[in-house]
């Protein structure tokens, strides 16, 4: 009995979360996907927080722009 009421909640509780009004229209893309990095590949962000490939030369160093 306790095992049916927890799947009957959990069941519940996925049909009240599932969105059911949202069309595509009203999403919106949070990325910038102006550079587009192969996700098998290395990546890292640069100082303007783009993803770019990496590339051991042009590492930001945040520390060292600051004088630190």
């Amino acid at each position: 009995m306790k095992l049916i009421s927890a799947v009957v909640l959990a069941l519940v509780s996925v049909a009240m979360a599932y969105p059911t009004g949202i069309s595509n229209a009203q999403l919106v893309r949070r990325q910038d996907l102006q550079h587009d990095v192969d996700p098998s590949v290395p990546a890292m962000s640069d100082a303007s927080g783009n993803v770019v490939p990496f590339s051991s030369t042009s590492v930001f160093k945040g520390a060292a722009a600051n004088g630190q």
